[in-house]
Protein backbone atom coordinates (compact mmCIF):
# COMPACT_ATOMS: atom_id res chain seq x y z
CA UNK A 1 0.00 0.00 0.00
CA UNK A 2 2.85 2.51 0.95
CA UNK A 3 3.49 2.50 -2.98
CA UNK A 4 0.46 5.09 -3.29
CA UNK A 5 2.82 7.95 -2.93
CA UNK A 6 5.67 6.45 -4.97
CA UNK A 7 7.66 9.65 -6.85
CA UNK A 8 5.83 12.07 -4.32
CA UNK A 9 8.76 12.41 -2.10
CA UNK A 10 11.27 13.32 -4.69
CA UNK A 11 12.27 17.20 -3.84
CA UNK A 12 10.95 18.64 -6.87
CA UNK A 13 7.86 17.70 -5.46
CA UNK A 14 8.71 18.25 -1.66
CA UNK A 15 8.80 21.79 -2.79
CA UNK A 16 5.44 22.10 -4.21
CA UNK A 17 3.43 20.51 -1.47
CA UNK A 18 2.42 22.10 1.84
CA UNK A 19 3.44 20.84 5.10
CA UNK A 20 0.14 18.70 5.75
CA UNK A 21 0.64 17.35 2.00
CA UNK A 22 4.03 16.79 2.40
CA UNK A 23 2.51 14.83 6.01
CA UNK A 24 0.16 12.69 3.74
CA UNK A 25 2.66 12.10 0.58
CA UNK A 26 5.12 10.53 3.33
CA UNK A 27 3.54 8.27 4.62
CA UNK A 28 -0.20 8.14 3.93
CA UNK A 29 -1.16 5.69 6.83
CA UNK A 30 -4.41 7.39 6.75
CA UNK A 31 -5.61 5.06 3.46
CA UNK A 32 -5.00 1.94 5.71
CA UNK A 33 -7.59 0.27 7.17
CA UNK A 34 -8.13 -0.53 10.89
CA UNK A 35 -8.38 2.97 12.67
CA UNK A 36 -10.18 3.14 15.61
CA UNK A 37 -14.24 3.98 15.48
CA UNK A 38 -14.04 5.81 18.45
CA UNK A 39 -13.82 9.47 19.56
CA UNK A 40 -9.94 9.16 20.45
CA UNK A 41 -7.81 9.90 17.18
CA UNK A 42 -6.08 6.71 16.27
CA UNK A 43 -2.22 6.05 16.39
CA UNK A 44 -2.45 3.37 13.24
CA UNK A 45 -0.98 3.90 10.17
CA UNK A 46 1.46 6.13 11.68
CA UNK A 47 4.79 7.21 8.96
CA UNK A 48 7.95 5.93 10.65
CA UNK A 49 9.94 9.43 11.48
CA UNK A 50 12.92 9.98 8.78
CA UNK A 51 16.72 9.34 9.87
CA UNK A 52 18.31 12.41 11.20
CA UNK A 53 21.70 13.82 9.03
CA UNK A 54 24.96 11.79 11.06
CA UNK A 55 27.29 14.42 13.10
CA UNK A 56 30.74 13.94 14.91
CA UNK A 57 32.10 16.00 17.46
CA UNK A 58 35.47 16.14 19.19
CA UNK A 59 36.79 13.93 22.28
CA UNK A 60 35.15 16.37 25.82
CA UNK A 61 32.86 18.11 23.58
CA UNK A 62 29.21 18.11 23.81
CA UNK A 63 27.02 17.54 20.76
CA UNK A 64 24.70 20.25 19.41
CA UNK A 65 21.59 19.70 20.42
CA UNK A 66 19.15 18.48 17.78
CA UNK A 67 16.25 19.33 16.74
CA UNK A 68 12.62 18.24 18.23
CA UNK A 69 10.65 16.65 15.00
CA UNK A 70 7.39 18.15 14.21
CA UNK A 71 4.51 16.44 15.40
CA UNK A 72 3.02 14.33 12.97
CA UNK A 73 -1.20 14.52 12.80
CA UNK A 74 -2.73 10.78 13.47
CA UNK A 75 -5.30 9.84 11.27
CA UNK A 76 -8.57 9.27 12.68
CA UNK A 77 -11.87 7.76 11.80
CA UNK A 78 -15.52 8.09 12.65
CA UNK A 79 -18.59 5.67 11.63
CA UNK A 80 -21.98 8.12 11.68
CA UNK A 81 -25.39 7.31 11.73
CA UNK A 82 -27.58 4.77 13.02
CA UNK A 83 -29.15 1.81 11.89
CA UNK A 84 -31.04 3.32 8.73
CA UNK A 85 -29.27 4.19 5.52
CA UNK A 86 -26.83 6.88 6.43
CA UNK A 87 -25.02 9.34 3.58
CA UNK A 88 -22.28 12.07 4.33
CA UNK A 89 -23.53 14.28 1.76
CA UNK A 90 -20.94 17.72 2.70
CA UNK A 91 -17.85 18.31 4.23
CA UNK A 92 -16.08 22.07 4.68
CA UNK A 93 -12.97 22.97 6.97
CA UNK A 94 -12.45 26.43 8.09
CA UNK A 95 -9.67 28.81 8.87
CA UNK A 96 -8.67 26.58 12.30
CA UNK A 97 -8.78 23.43 10.71
CA UNK A 98 -12.08 22.29 12.44
CA UNK A 99 -14.46 20.04 10.10
CA UNK A 100 -17.86 20.60 9.76
CA UNK A 101 -20.43 17.66 8.16
CA UNK A 102 -23.64 17.10 7.06
CA UNK A 103 -25.36 13.65 6.55
CA UNK A 104 -28.87 12.55 6.09
CA UNK A 105 -30.34 9.65 7.46
CA UNK A 106 -32.70 7.75 5.37
CA UNK A 107 -34.82 4.30 6.69
CA UNK A 108 -33.85 1.14 5.13
CA UNK A 109 -37.73 0.75 3.35
CA UNK A 110 -37.32 3.72 1.43
CA UNK A 111 -34.48 1.83 -0.62
CA UNK A 112 -37.01 -1.20 -0.62
CA UNK A 113 -34.83 -3.16 1.99
CA UNK A 114 -36.22 -4.35 4.70
CA UNK A 115 -37.42 -1.65 7.94
CA UNK A 116 -35.12 -2.01 11.19
CA UNK A 117 -36.03 -0.81 14.83
CA UNK A 118 -34.79 2.52 15.40
CA UNK A 119 -34.41 4.06 11.75
CA UNK A 120 -35.13 7.89 11.13
CA UNK A 121 -35.60 9.87 8.82
CA UNK A 122 -32.96 13.04 9.67
CA UNK A 123 -30.45 15.65 8.42
CA UNK A 124 -27.40 16.13 11.14
CA UNK A 125 -24.43 18.88 11.14
CA UNK A 126 -21.68 18.29 13.72
CA UNK A 127 -18.44 20.11 13.69
CA UNK A 128 -15.07 18.05 14.60
CA UNK A 129 -11.70 19.43 15.85
CA UNK A 130 -8.13 18.62 13.90
CA UNK A 131 -7.83 15.89 16.08
CA UNK A 132 -11.17 14.20 15.87
CA UNK A 133 -13.37 15.09 18.54
CA UNK A 134 -16.52 15.92 18.17
CA UNK A 135 -17.31 19.82 19.64
CA UNK A 136 -21.16 19.23 19.02
CA UNK A 137 -23.62 17.87 16.27
CA UNK A 138 -27.24 18.92 15.72
CA UNK A 139 -30.04 16.50 14.38
CA UNK A 140 -33.31 18.00 12.39
CA UNK A 141 -36.14 15.57 11.77
CA UNK A 142 -37.30 15.82 8.07
CA UNK A 143 -39.55 14.86 5.49
CA UNK A 144 -37.01 14.94 2.20
CA UNK A 145 -34.17 17.23 2.28
CA UNK A 146 -32.11 16.60 -1.56
CA UNK A 147 -28.29 17.62 -1.61
CA UNK A 148 -27.62 19.40 1.48
CA UNK A 149 -24.18 21.02 1.46
CA UNK A 150 -21.95 23.00 4.13
CA UNK A 151 -19.35 25.46 3.65
CA UNK A 152 -17.41 27.36 6.48
CA UNK A 153 -15.87 30.85 6.25
CA UNK A 154 -12.15 31.03 7.15
CA UNK A 155 -13.77 32.42 10.98
CA UNK A 156 -15.47 29.05 11.77
CA UNK A 157 -19.26 30.51 10.65
CA UNK A 158 -21.04 27.73 8.57
CA UNK A 159 -23.75 27.67 5.72
CA UNK A 160 -25.81 24.69 5.16
CA UNK A 161 -27.97 24.44 1.88
CA UNK A 162 -30.13 22.33 0.33
CA UNK A 163 -33.56 21.61 -1.18
CA UNK A 164 -36.63 20.81 0.44
CA UNK A 165 -38.93 20.01 -2.37
CA UNK A 166 -41.71 18.91 -0.76
CA UNK A 167 -41.97 19.55 2.42
CA UNK A 168 -40.78 22.48 5.01
CA UNK A 169 -37.51 21.71 7.63
CA UNK A 170 -37.16 23.77 10.55
CA UNK A 171 -33.34 24.79 11.45
CA UNK A 172 -34.39 26.43 14.65
CA UNK A 173 -35.77 29.34 12.73
CA UNK A 174 -39.20 28.63 11.31
CA UNK A 175 -40.62 26.61 8.37
CA UNK A 176 -36.81 26.80 5.45
CA UNK A 177 -38.57 25.65 2.33
CA UNK A 178 -37.30 25.04 -1.68
CA UNK A 179 -33.85 25.63 -1.64
CA UNK A 180 -32.85 26.96 1.47
CA UNK A 181 -29.78 28.94 2.77
CA UNK A 182 -28.86 28.83 6.77
CA UNK A 183 -26.09 30.60 8.41
CA UNK A 184 -24.87 28.57 11.77
CA UNK A 185 -22.52 30.41 14.71
CA UNK A 186 -19.01 28.46 14.93
CA UNK A 187 -20.48 26.69 18.07
CA UNK A 188 -24.02 25.43 16.16
CA UNK A 189 -26.07 27.87 16.71
CA UNK A 190 -28.39 29.13 13.74
CA UNK A 191 -28.34 32.99 12.86
CA UNK A 192 -30.30 33.32 9.42
CA UNK A 193 -31.98 31.75 7.21
CA UNK A 194 -32.88 32.90 3.32
CA UNK A 195 -34.64 30.87 0.44
CA UNK A 196 -32.45 30.63 -2.17
CA UNK A 197 -34.49 29.50 -5.27
CA UNK A 198 -36.76 26.70 -6.20
CA UNK A 199 -33.52 25.25 -5.97
CA UNK A 200 -29.75 25.95 -5.05
CA UNK A 201 -26.53 24.26 -6.01
CA UNK A 202 -23.96 25.90 -4.90
CA UNK A 203 -22.83 27.94 -1.96
CA UNK A 204 -19.05 29.91 -1.45
CA UNK A 205 -18.59 31.73 1.80
CA UNK A 206 -16.60 35.05 1.79
CA UNK A 207 -13.74 35.59 4.19
CA UNK A 208 -16.60 38.57 6.08
CA UNK A 209 -19.08 36.08 7.17
CA UNK A 210 -21.10 36.31 4.07
CA UNK A 211 -21.99 33.76 1.60
CA UNK A 212 -22.20 33.30 -2.12
CA UNK A 213 -25.52 31.17 -3.49
CA UNK A 214 -26.04 29.82 -6.99
CA UNK A 215 -29.72 28.56 -7.45
CA UNK A 216 -32.12 28.63 -10.43
CA UNK A 217 -35.84 29.23 -10.32
CA UNK A 218 -38.69 27.48 -12.42
CA UNK A 219 -40.84 29.45 -14.51
CA UNK A 220 -43.18 28.75 -16.88
CA UNK A 221 -40.64 30.10 -19.66
CA UNK A 222 -38.13 27.60 -18.40
CA UNK A 223 -34.93 27.59 -15.82
CA UNK A 224 -33.85 30.80 -14.80
CA UNK A 225 -30.34 31.20 -13.11
CA UNK A 226 -30.02 33.25 -9.93
CA UNK A 227 -26.79 34.13 -8.52
CA UNK A 228 -26.74 36.15 -4.25
CA UNK A 229 -24.28 37.28 -2.52
CA UNK A 230 -25.21 37.78 1.12
CA UNK A 231 -23.56 39.71 3.96
CA UNK A 232 -22.54 38.46 7.26
CA UNK A 233 -25.79 39.66 8.68
CA UNK A 234 -28.25 37.68 5.44
CA UNK A 235 -28.90 41.13 3.52
CA UNK A 236 -28.15 41.14 0.00
CA UNK A 237 -24.87 42.66 -1.62
CA UNK A 238 -26.14 42.14 -4.76
CA UNK A 239 -28.70 39.24 -6.53
CA UNK A 240 -29.43 39.34 -10.16
CA UNK A 241 -31.09 36.37 -12.50
CA UNK A 242 -29.81 35.41 -15.86
CA UNK A 243 -31.55 35.00 -18.58
CA UNK A 244 -34.15 31.76 -19.10
CA UNK A 245 -32.22 28.50 -20.12
CA UNK A 246 -32.83 25.20 -21.55
CA UNK A 247 -32.85 21.94 -20.59
CA UNK A 248 -30.13 20.51 -19.65
CA UNK A 249 -28.79 23.56 -18.59
CA UNK A 250 -26.80 22.74 -14.72
CA UNK A 251 -24.96 25.94 -13.58
CA UNK A 252 -24.18 23.90 -10.62
CA UNK A 253 -20.48 24.91 -9.52
CA UNK A 254 -18.90 28.19 -8.13
CA UNK A 255 -16.01 29.22 -6.30
CA UNK A 256 -14.34 32.62 -4.99
CA UNK A 257 -11.10 33.59 -6.93
CA UNK A 258 -8.44 35.92 -5.31
CA UNK A 259 -9.19 38.99 -7.19
CA UNK A 260 -12.26 39.08 -4.98
CA UNK A 261 -14.74 37.59 -8.46
CA UNK A 262 -17.51 34.51 -8.35
CA UNK A 263 -16.17 32.25 -10.60
CA UNK A 264 -19.65 29.96 -11.68
CA UNK A 265 -19.31 26.54 -14.25
CA UNK A 266 -21.41 24.19 -15.59
CA UNK A 267 -23.34 22.83 -18.80
CA UNK A 268 -25.34 24.68 -21.01
CA UNK A 269 -27.64 23.58 -23.24
CA UNK A 270 -27.98 26.19 -26.70
CA UNK A 271 -27.28 29.28 -25.56
CA UNK A 272 -27.24 32.21 -23.27
CA UNK A 273 -26.80 35.76 -23.45
CA UNK A 274 -25.31 37.71 -19.78
CA UNK A 275 -24.22 41.29 -20.18
CA UNK A 276 -24.55 41.22 -23.75
CA UNK A 277 -22.28 38.89 -24.05
CA UNK A 278 -22.90 35.57 -26.21
CA UNK A 279 -21.90 32.13 -25.11
CA UNK A 280 -22.92 28.71 -26.28
CA UNK A 281 -24.34 27.19 -29.90
CA UNK A 282 -28.31 26.54 -30.71
CA UNK A 283 -29.02 22.93 -30.18
CA UNK A 284 -25.49 21.68 -28.85
CA UNK A 285 -24.07 21.40 -24.96
CA UNK A 286 -21.15 23.62 -23.64
CA UNK A 287 -18.94 23.82 -20.78
CA UNK A 288 -19.12 27.35 -19.43
CA UNK A 289 -17.40 29.51 -17.12
CA UNK A 290 -18.59 32.76 -16.02
CA UNK A 291 -17.20 35.33 -13.53
CA UNK A 292 -19.28 38.11 -11.60
CA UNK A 293 -17.51 40.77 -10.17
CA UNK A 294 -18.07 41.89 -6.67
CA UNK A 295 -21.15 44.24 -8.30
CA UNK A 296 -22.94 41.36 -9.52
CA UNK A 297 -21.65 42.23 -13.11
CA UNK A 298 -19.85 40.05 -15.65
CA UNK A 299 -16.10 40.26 -15.66
CA UNK A 300 -15.75 37.62 -18.45
CA UNK A 301 -16.36 34.12 -19.62
CA UNK A 302 -16.06 31.16 -21.67
CA UNK A 303 -17.69 28.56 -23.29
CA UNK A 304 -16.46 25.44 -25.06
CA UNK A 305 -19.19 24.21 -27.29
CA UNK A 306 -19.74 21.05 -28.08
CA UNK A 307 -18.17 19.62 -24.81
CA UNK A 308 -20.99 17.83 -23.35
CA UNK A 309 -19.57 17.91 -19.64
CA UNK A 310 -21.53 18.01 -16.10
CA UNK A 311 -19.17 20.33 -13.47
CA UNK A 312 -19.75 18.43 -9.69
CA UNK A 313 -16.73 20.29 -8.38
CA UNK A 314 -14.58 23.32 -9.01
CA UNK A 315 -11.62 24.94 -6.84
CA UNK A 316 -9.51 27.89 -7.17
CA UNK A 317 -5.99 28.30 -5.54
CA UNK A 318 -4.32 31.20 -4.10
CA UNK A 319 -2.66 32.37 -7.49
CA UNK A 320 -5.79 31.90 -9.28
CA UNK A 321 -5.69 28.81 -10.69
CA UNK A 322 -8.81 26.85 -11.11
CA UNK A 323 -9.55 23.31 -11.29
CA UNK A 324 -12.86 21.41 -12.42
CA UNK A 325 -13.99 17.91 -11.39
CA UNK A 326 -16.97 16.63 -12.76
CA UNK A 327 -18.63 13.60 -15.98
CA UNK A 328 -18.92 14.03 -19.48
CA UNK A 329 -19.86 12.30 -22.73
CA UNK A 330 -18.31 11.96 -25.88
CA UNK A 331 -14.58 13.52 -26.69
CA UNK A 332 -12.83 16.19 -24.54
CA UNK A 333 -9.60 17.88 -26.24
CA UNK A 334 -8.42 20.29 -23.27
CA UNK A 335 -5.24 22.09 -22.84
CA UNK A 336 -3.57 19.39 -25.55
CA UNK A 337 -4.97 16.59 -24.16
CA UNK A 338 -7.76 14.29 -25.70
CA UNK A 339 -10.11 12.56 -23.10
CA UNK A 340 -12.57 9.64 -24.15
CA UNK A 341 -15.74 9.11 -22.39
CA UNK A 342 -17.80 8.94 -21.22
CA UNK A 343 -15.89 8.92 -17.85
CA UNK A 344 -14.99 11.53 -14.88
CA UNK A 345 -12.13 13.97 -15.56
CA UNK A 346 -9.85 16.95 -13.97
CA UNK A 347 -9.41 19.79 -15.46
CA UNK A 348 -6.90 22.47 -14.57
CA UNK A 349 -7.75 26.43 -15.72
CA UNK A 350 -5.35 29.61 -15.54
CA UNK A 351 -6.45 33.06 -16.31
CA UNK A 352 -9.77 33.83 -17.45
CA UNK A 353 -9.91 29.98 -18.43
CA UNK A 354 -7.33 29.50 -20.17
CA UNK A 355 -6.74 25.37 -20.39
CA UNK A 356 -4.05 23.97 -18.48
CA UNK A 357 -4.08 20.41 -18.20
CA UNK A 358 -6.34 17.67 -18.02
CA UNK A 359 -7.27 13.84 -17.06
CA UNK A 360 -9.22 11.50 -17.11
CA UNK A 361 -10.42 10.65 -13.11
CA UNK A 362 -10.59 6.75 -11.94
CA UNK A 363 -13.28 6.09 -10.22
CA UNK A 364 -13.22 2.20 -9.82
CA UNK A 365 -16.01 -0.09 -8.81
CA UNK A 366 -18.33 2.53 -7.34
CA UNK A 367 -18.72 5.67 -9.48
CA UNK A 368 -20.13 8.91 -8.37
CA UNK A 369 -19.98 12.66 -8.91
CA UNK A 370 -16.53 13.66 -8.35
CA UNK A 371 -15.09 15.94 -5.64
CA UNK A 372 -11.77 18.19 -5.68
CA UNK A 373 -10.22 19.95 -3.09
CA UNK A 374 -6.64 21.75 -3.10
CA UNK A 375 -4.17 22.64 -0.50
CA UNK A 376 -2.04 25.96 -0.09
CA UNK A 377 -0.18 26.03 -2.73
CA UNK A 378 -2.39 24.58 -5.54
CA UNK A 379 -1.75 20.40 -5.21
CA UNK A 380 -4.92 18.96 -6.25
CA UNK A 381 -6.84 15.82 -4.29
CA UNK A 382 -9.52 14.67 -6.66
CA UNK A 383 -12.10 11.78 -5.48
CA UNK A 384 -14.47 9.72 -7.53
CA UNK A 385 -15.94 6.79 -6.21
CA UNK A 386 -13.69 4.81 -4.23
CA UNK A 387 -10.96 6.21 -5.93
CA UNK A 388 -8.30 8.97 -4.90
CA UNK A 389 -6.23 11.04 -7.28
CA UNK A 390 -3.45 13.57 -6.52
CA UNK A 391 -1.97 15.70 -8.85
CA UNK A 392 0.47 18.44 -8.44
CA UNK A 393 -0.35 22.43 -9.43
CA UNK A 394 0.72 22.05 -13.06
CA UNK A 395 -1.57 18.86 -13.47
CA UNK A 396 1.36 15.74 -13.11
CA UNK A 397 -0.29 12.89 -11.34
CA UNK A 398 1.53 11.60 -8.25
CA UNK A 399 -0.52 9.06 -6.79
CA UNK A 400 -3.60 7.10 -6.91
CA UNK A 401 -5.63 4.47 -4.71
CA UNK A 402 -8.74 2.94 -4.22
CA UNK A 403 -9.86 3.48 -1.26
CA UNK A 404 -10.24 0.81 2.15
CA UNK A 405 -12.79 1.41 4.53
CA UNK A 406 -11.67 2.81 8.05
CA UNK A 407 -13.29 -0.16 10.36
CA UNK A 408 -14.88 -3.52 8.86
CA UNK A 409 -15.15 -5.76 10.74
CA UNK A 410 -17.68 -7.77 8.39
CA UNK A 411 -14.96 -8.55 5.75
CA UNK A 412 -16.10 -6.65 2.90
CA UNK A 413 -16.99 -2.82 3.17
CA UNK A 414 -17.18 -1.08 -0.05
CA UNK A 415 -16.25 2.64 0.17
CA UNK A 416 -17.50 5.42 -1.79
CA UNK A 417 -16.19 9.16 -1.01
CA UNK A 418 -19.13 12.06 -1.98
CA UNK A 419 -16.88 15.20 -0.44
CA UNK A 420 -13.50 15.90 0.39
CA UNK A 421 -11.17 19.00 2.22
CA UNK A 422 -7.91 19.94 3.12
CA UNK A 423 -7.23 20.22 6.82
CA UNK A 424 -3.89 22.36 7.32
CA UNK A 425 -1.08 21.29 8.83
CA UNK A 426 -2.84 17.69 9.31
CA UNK A 427 -4.31 15.81 6.25
CA UNK A 428 -6.61 15.30 4.18
CA UNK A 429 -10.57 15.48 5.73
CA UNK A 430 -12.78 12.94 3.82
CA UNK A 431 -16.91 12.20 3.74
CA UNK A 432 -18.89 9.49 1.62
CA UNK A 433 -20.39 5.97 2.89
CA UNK A 434 -19.36 2.62 3.82
CA UNK A 435 -21.76 -0.78 3.45
CA UNK A 436 -21.23 -3.34 6.31
CA UNK A 437 -22.68 -6.01 5.39
CA UNK A 438 -24.51 -7.11 2.12
CA UNK A 439 -26.83 -5.54 -0.12
CA UNK A 440 -29.80 -6.55 1.19
CA UNK A 441 -29.68 -6.48 5.16
CA UNK A 442 -26.28 -4.49 5.37
CA UNK A 443 -25.93 -1.72 7.13
CA UNK A 444 -25.05 1.74 4.94
CA UNK A 445 -23.44 4.25 7.22
CA UNK A 446 -21.95 8.13 6.93
CA UNK A 447 -18.00 8.45 7.80
CA UNK A 448 -16.07 11.31 8.93
CA UNK A 449 -12.15 10.35 8.42
CA UNK A 450 -8.74 12.27 8.07
CA UNK A 451 -6.16 10.92 6.50
CA UNK A 452 -3.12 11.32 7.47
CA UNK A 453 0.22 9.51 8.22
Amino acid sequence: MHRLFEGITNRPWRRLLSAAWLALAAGCGGLEAGAEASEAPSTEGRAPQEAGPITSSSPGTTPPAEAAPAPRARPWFHRVGGPQDDLGTGLAVDGSGHLSLVWLSTPRQDAERAPVEGEQLALSLARYDPEGQRLWMREFPRNRVDAPRVVASPGGDLFLSGNAFLYDIDFGLGAASDGFLVKFSPEGEPLWQRRAGQKVYATVADASGGVFAAAEEWTPEGLLPVLAHHDAQGAFVWTRQLDVVERGTELRAAARMPSGQWLLAGRLEGVLTVDGQRFGAPGAPSLLLLAFGGDGRLAWGKAWSGVDAHVSGLKVDPAGRGVLVGQFSGDLTWGGSRLSGPGAFVLGTGAEGAERWAHALPCGQAPAAPAVALDGEGAVAAVCGDTLSLYSPEGEQRGEQALTPGECSEGNCPVVATALDFVPGHGLGLTGFQRHGDAVSGNQEAFLRLLAP
